[in-house]
């Protein structure tokens, strides 16, 4: 057994990760959030051969969510170059050598990897030969410049970008099913990560679904679009849409995933015509949700609210894994990267976080042995970039600045039936939230006096989740800029 892995099956699996860009649980058929007029048949038809996660906080932003994708870290805890100056070839080798992403070592391990579609991690590009076998990226940078589903251009292996030509899902798709039929005729297990530019805004259907949903409607409107009694400020001072606006916002971004459902098709087909379905796991996730009027909310800087965050994560293996079931654990990226650690048989570094998902695989009625699951906002700036992101919001609320901007890095947590949320900065705003009688986030607890106990007792959960994380930024610690949080966990 080669170093770095743990007892696997004699035949390790391949792993088909699919992942969407700001995809809603109200996309997906089988969620009981989505809308009755929503048909997604292939997603649901992995839903139906495996678990279904309920609860995913995966992450709050693009680039973050593929960093704890890339580390297995918490955003804040990353450690790397994330964002800052390009890295040339030697700082790249310099930089995987000191913080390693765990698809190099899964590669050093016996697997072949891929990455195909919107990368985004800048400055560093995959790196073709130390993470990656394959890297066909298109990251929306002045190289590979071009539209999330029009005229987009990719890079290669790391060569000079060249148009991709047609509807960027079917393109992407095109390029996977090419990957899945090579690997058939190979001797290496192999871990593909299909990362779809769908549904990011610009929302652009294919054309051959556009107008398809038209006459679906009325939508009713959420009632956290005007109540925002409680809400922080930058929340409360958010100006309230138009809701026909919305409305066919909603209509066309739900267009645009009816391409995403017919190309999960098309792979789970290559997959079976190749002969390696039964040996695939199959992973289906968007990298974060997205809100469409509630709280007001359109869009990204997301704020820690369920209809902003929770998107669709399915795992399909049958004869390994349960079957059309549901987990109901609370989740997040690194709890992903767990799993596909213990999956593949590749023993996770010291310095991840998560926790592997494989028992509530297993049983999905399980409870994950943690008092919270643990997520963080700091937007796009990792590690040393924290601060400096710190002292810009500062300035713009002195200077008066409303709005999205205006919302200060967040720590939450889901424990049992409640949400916590702080906000860093001194005596800045909490919210607590019981998601058992009020699943839309309406009544803030915080500042209630009954819930006096219950707060300080979220606050040390908070406290305790963060310590066990390691900040990737020199001279100091994430905590450190929640003092509601530190102060905590001396009483």
């Amino acid at each position: 057994m080669s170093a770095g892995m743990v007892s696997a099956a004699s035949t390790p699996p391949n792993v088909l990760y699919i992942f969407t860009d700001d995809q809603s649980v109200r996309t997906v058929g089988c969620y009981p959030d989505a809308y009755p007029w929503v048909k997604t048949p292939n997603i649901d038809a992995l839903a139906a051969k495996g678990v279904r996660f309920h609860n995913v906080y995966m992450a709050a932003y693009c680039v973050p969510s593929r960093v704890s994708f890339l580390t297995g870290n918490l955003p804040h805890a990353a450690r790397g170059a994330f964002t800052g100056a390009k890295l040339d070839t030697a700082a790249l080798a310099q930089e995987e050598k000191e913080h390693p992403l765990w698809p190099r070592r899964l590669r050093e391990n016996g697997y072949r990897t891929g990455i195909i579609g919107k990368w985004h991690v800048n400055p560093r590009p995959p790196a073709v030969g130390l993470d990656w076998d394959t890297a066909i990226h298109w990251t929306s940078d002045a190289e590979t410049f071009g539209g999330y589903y029009h005229g987009q251009k990719v890079s290669i292996n790391g060569a000079t970008p060249v148009d991709l030509g047609g509807y960027s899902v079917d393109r992407h798709t095109d390029l996977a099913v090419d990957f899945i039929k090579d690997k058939a005729a190979g001797d290496k297990p192999w871990l593909l990560w299909l990362c779809y530019c769908g549904v990011h805004k610009p929302v652009e259907p294919a054309e051959r679904h556009q107008g398809a949903l038209a006459a679906v409607g009325p939508i009713p409107q959420p009632t956290s679009l005007t109540h925002r009694e409680g809400k922080p400020a930058y929340i409360r001072d958010l100006p309230t849409p138009r809701w026909d606006r919305v409305e066919s916002q909603i209509r066309q971004y739900h267009e645009c995933v009816m391409a995403i459902d017919e190309n999960v098709g098309r792979l789970m087909r290559t997959l079976e015509e190749s002969g390696q379905l039964e040996n695939t796991v199959v992973v289906f996730a968007a990298d974060q949700g997205i809100a469409y009027g509630q709280h007001a909310l359109i869009g990204k800087k997301d704020a820690p609210y369920d209809a902003a965050l929770r998107g669709p994560l399915i795992f399909r293996w049958p004869g390994h894994y349960a079957e059309n079931a549901v987990s109901y654990e609370p989740v997040n990226q690194t709890d992903v990267v767990r799993t596909l650690h213990e999956i593949t048989g590749l023993k996770p570094l010291e310095t991840m976080d998560g926790m592997s998902l494989v028992p509530l695989l297993k049983t999905p009625t399980a409870v994950l042995p943690r008092d919270a699951m643990l997520l963080t906002n700091v937007q796009n700036t990792m590690g040393g970039d924290i601060p400096r992101m710190m002292e810009r919001t500062r300035r713009f609320i002195q200077k008066g600045g409303k709005g999205l901007d205006a919302m200060y890095d967040w720590t939450m947590i889901r424990s049992g039936r409640y949400k916590y949320v702080a906000y860093a900065g001194e005596d800045r705003e909490e919210e607590v939230y019981d998601l058992k009688t009020d699943p839309e986030e309406l009544v803030n607890l915080a500042a209630s006096p009954e819930h006096k106990p219950l707060l300080n007792e979220l606050r040390k959960k908070a406290a305790a989740e963060l310590r066990k994380t390691q900040s990737g930024f020199d001279g100091g610690h994430y905590i450190d800029f929640f003092p509601l949080l530190r102060a905590q966990e001396n009483r």
